[in-house]
C-alpha cells in the first residue's frame, strides 16, 4: 500500500470483483514495478485489465477513471460546484448545504470502500501464503521423488553388476562340471522380462509435479502483480481525491468571497434605497395622486404576498414538527406495545406452569383396595376421606380455571384495546402502513390464541365433569361395599390355606433362585474367559495382519527390482528361457516348489505382470495398486 499515513476519511480503495484475466500479465506493469510509478494509467491498459471483471467491478472502475459513460466522482463534484454570478445568496447557501451533504456521503462511501479493500487485500495475502506453502510442499515432494529415482538407479546398477558377476560364475562352474543351470534359470526367470512401466510412471509423476510447481509460480506472480496494481490504483485515486478536496476548498473560498461581495452590494443597495426614498419624499409633491395610489396598491399587494408566504412557511414548519412528534409518539406506543405483549407472554407462560402444577397436584391417582373383611371399617373411612378430598380438589380446580379464563379474557381484551388504539395513529409513510399490517397480523394471532385457550378450557371442563361422574360411581361402590354382610369363618380359613400354599411355593422358588444364581456365576466366569480369549485372538490377528502387510510391501519392492533387472538384461532372459525346457527334469524339489508358488501368484499375459490374490485365489489384476486395495479388503473381511 501507500506509505502515506491512513485516516478514516482520507483512505479510498477500489475493489476488484474477481482475479485478473489473461490480459493482466506481468509485462504490462513492468514500467510501474521497475521504474518510477506513472501518475496516470493509460485508458487502454485499464480497459484491457477490466475485460474479465464482474459488472460491479467494471462500474466502479469506470466511475473512478472516467471511462465510457460514467463520470468520476471528482468530475461530478467539480461540475456541481460551478457558480455563476446570477445566483442569489439563498441559492448559494442551499447549494453549499448540498455540497456538504454530498461530502458526508462521499466520506462514508470512501470509508466503506477502504474497509472492503482491506478485507480484499488480506484475502489476497492469505491466498499468496497458501500458494507459497503449496509450492514449498510440491518442491519437497519433487526432491523426495528425485532422490528416490537416483537411489533406485544406483540399486539397479548394483543389481546389474551383481547379476552379471553371478552369471559369469555360474557359466564357469557349468563349463567345468558339465551341469545345467536350471536352478539359476528358475531364479532369474522374472528378471529378464523388460517392463518400463515403473520408470514411465515416475517420469509422468515428475512432469506433473513440475507442471504444478510452474502453475503455482505463475499464480503467485499474478497475485503479486494484482497486489501492486491495487496499490498503484489506490495511490492514483488518493491523488484524485486530494485534488477534489483542494477544488472543494477553492469553491468554499470562492463562496466566502462571493458572500462578502454580496454583503458589499447589499450595503450599496441599502444606501441607494435610502437615497431613493429621500428623493421619493422630495419628489412626492411633484407626483400625481393617481400614480402614487397605484404604487401604494402595488406595494401593499407585494407585502400581502410576502406575509402569505411567511405564513405558509410557518405552517409547513409546524406541520413538520407535528409529524416528528407523531413519529416519536408512535415509536413510544410501539415500544410500549412490545413490552405489553412480552409481559402477556410471560403471564401466559406462568399461568401454563401453574396449570401444569395444579394438574400434577389434582390428578394424582388414588389406589382403592376394597376389602370385604369386617376389620376394614377404618380403611373405608380413609377411602371416603380421600374421595371427599378429591371432590374438594376438583371444585378448587374448577374455580381456578374459571378465574384463569376470566383473567385471560380480560388480558386479551386489554391487548385488543391497545392494538385498536394504535390503529388510530395514522402517518403518511409506507413504513407506518407496514407496521399497521403487522399489528393487524398480531391481532389475528392473539384472537386465534384466545379461541384456542377457550376451547382448551372447555375440554378441561368436560374432563372435570367426567371425573365427577367417575367419583360418583366410586362413592356408590364404597357405600355398597360398606353395607355388605360379614365374611364367614370358612372363607377366612380358605384364605389362610391359600396364603400357606403361597408361602410354600415362594420357598420352592427361593431354592430355585439360589440354584439359578450359582449357574449365573458359572456362566459369568465362562463369559469373561471367552471375552479374554477373543481379545487375545483379536490382538494376535492385528499382529498377523501387520506382518502380512509388511511382507506384502517387501514382496512388492522385490518384484519391482526384479522387473527393473529383467528390463536391463533381455539377453540373459532369452538364454535362460531357451535352456529351461531341456533342463526341466534336473530342477531341485525346493526350486520347483518356489516356481509353482510364484506362478500361482503371478502369470504373464500379453507381456504384462498379472497379480493374483493370495487369500481368495479368485481375484487377479495387472495393476499392483488395484491388487493391494483388494488384498486389504480381503484381510478386513477376514
Amino acid at each position: 500500500m501507500s506509505s502515506k499515513p491512513e485516516n478514516d476519511d482520507d483512505s479510498f480503495i477500489i475493489i476488484l470483483g474477481t482475479s485478473p484475466g489473461a490480459s493482466m500479465d506481468v509485462e504490462n506493469c513492468n514500467g510501474i514495478m521497475n521504474g518510477d510509478p506513472e501518475p496516470v494509467m493509460h485508458k487502454s491498459q485499464i480497459e484491457d485489465a477490466m475485460k474479465d471483471l464482474s459488472v460491479e467491478a467494471n462500474m466502479a472502475f469506470k466511475a473512478q477513471f472516467s471511462l465510457a459513460d460514467s463520470p468520476s466522482p471528482a468530475s461530478m463534484m467539480v461540475a456541481s460546484t460551478i457558480i455563476t454570478d446570477d445566483r442569489s445568496t439563498e441559492e448559494l447557501q442551499k447549494r453549499f448545504g448540498e455540497l456538504l451533504d454530498e461530502n458526508v456521503v462521499l466520506k462514508e462511501t470512501l470509508k466503506q470502500n477502504n474497509d472492503s479493500m482491506k478485507e480484499q487485500f488480506m484475502l489476497i495475502a492469505s491466498c499468496q501464503e497458501d500458494m507459497l506453502k503449496t509450492h514449498k510442499l510440491h518442491r519437497e515432494k519433487f526432491d523426495e521423488t528425485r532422490d528416490l529415482v537416483e537411489r533406485l538407479r544406483h540399486e539397479n546398477k548394483q543389481l546389474k553388476h551383481d547379476m552379471s558377476r553371478l552369471t559369469e560364475a555360474e557359466v564357469n562352474v557349468n563349463n567345468e562340471t558339465g551341469e545345467s543351470k536350471s536352478g539359476v534359470s528358475s531364479e532369474i526367470e522374472f528378471v529378464t522380462s523388460p517392463d518400463d512401466d515403473t520408470i514411465d510412471k515416475l517420469t509422468v509423476q515428475l512432469e506433473l509435479v513440475e507442471k504444478q510447481r510452474r502453475q503455482v509460480i505463475v499464480e503467485n506472480e499474478k497475485l503479486s502483480w494484482q497486489k501492486e496494481s491495487l496499490e498503484h490504483i489506490v495511490d492514483a485515486t488518493t491523488k484524485e481525491r486530494d485534488d477534489a478536496k483542494e477544488k472543494l476548498k477553492n469553491v468554499e473560498l470562492l463562496l466566502s468571497n462571493k458572500e462578502n461581495d454580496h454583503m458589499q452590494e447589499l450595503q450599496k443597495l441599502n444606501f441607494i434605497i435610502n437615497d431613493l426614498q429621500s428623493k421619493l419624499k422630495s419628489s412626492s409633491s411633484n407626483v400625481s395622486p393617481e400614480e402614487f395610489m397605484k404604487r401604494e396598491a402595488y406595494t401593499q399587494q407585494l407585502e400581502g404576498k410576502y406575509s402569505m408566504l411567511q405564513n405558509e412557511l410557518k405552517k409547513a414548519q409546524i406541520k413538520i414538527i407535528d409529524l416528528e412528534n407523531v413519529k416519536l409518539e408512535f415509536t413510544q406506543h410501539k415500544s410500549g406495545t412490545l413490552e405489553t405483549v412480552k409481559m402477556y407472554k410471560e403471564q401466559i407462560q406462568e399461568l401454563n406452569n401453574r396449570i401444569k402444577e395444579i394438574q400434577k397436584t389434582v390428578f394424582q391417582p388414588v389406589r382403592f383396595s376394597i376389602s370385604s373383611e369386617t376389620e376394614s371399617l377404618p380403611e373405608y373411612a380413609n377411602y371416603m376421606s380421600s374421595v371427599k378430598l378429591y371432590d374438594r380438589t376438583l371444585k378448587h380446580l374448577s374455580e381456578y380455571l374459571d378465574t384463569l379464563t376470566n383473567g385471560l379474557s380480560d388480558s386479551l381484551v386489554h391487548t385488543l384495546g391497545v392494538i385498536a388504539s394504535l390503529q388510530d395513529v395514522k402517518l403518511e409513510r409506507a413504513s407506518v402502513d407496514r407496521v399497521m399490517s403487522g399489528l393487524a397480523e398480531v391481532k389475528r394471532m392473539i384472537e386465534k390464541q384466545h379461541s384456542a385457550a377457550l376451547s382448551n378450557l372447555g375440554q378441561v371442563r368436560g374432563a372435570l365433569s367426567i371425573f365427577e361422574g367417575i367419583f360418583k360411581d366410586f362413592n356408590e361402590l364404597l357405600k355398597k361395599s360398606v353395607t355388605k354382610s360379614e365374611n364367614t369363618p370358612a372363607q377366612l380359613s380358605a384364605a389362610l390355606l391359600a396364603r400357606a400354599r403361597e408361602v410354600s411355593s415362594l420357598r420352592a422358588e427361593l431354592a430355585d433362585c439360589e440354584l439359578l444364581r450359582a449357574q449365573l456365576d458359572s456362566y459369568r466366569s465362562d463369559f469373561e474367559a471367552e471375552r479374554e480369549a477373543r481379545e487375545k485372538m483379536a490382538s494376535e490377528k492385528e499382529i498377523i495382519l501387520t506382518d502380512l502387510r509388511t511382507a506384502q510391501r517387501k514382496i512388492q519392492e522385490l518384484t519391482t527390482q526384479l522387473e527393473k533387472i529383467r528390463a536391463l538384461n533381455p539377453a540373459l532372459h532369452k538364454s535362460v528361457t531357451t535352456n529351461r525346457p531341456t533342463t526341466a527334469s534336473a530342477r531341485p524339489a525346493a526350486t520347483m516348489a518356489a516356481t509353482n508358488a510364484t506362478t500361482a501368484s503371478t502369470t504373464t499375459t500379453t507381456g504384462n505382470m498379472v497379480y493374483t490374490c493370495p487369500k481368495c485365489m479368485k481375484f487377479s489384476s495387472d495393476q499392483y495398486k488395484v491388487m493391494e486395495d483388494h488384498f486389504d479388503f480381503c484381510l478386513d473381511d477376514f
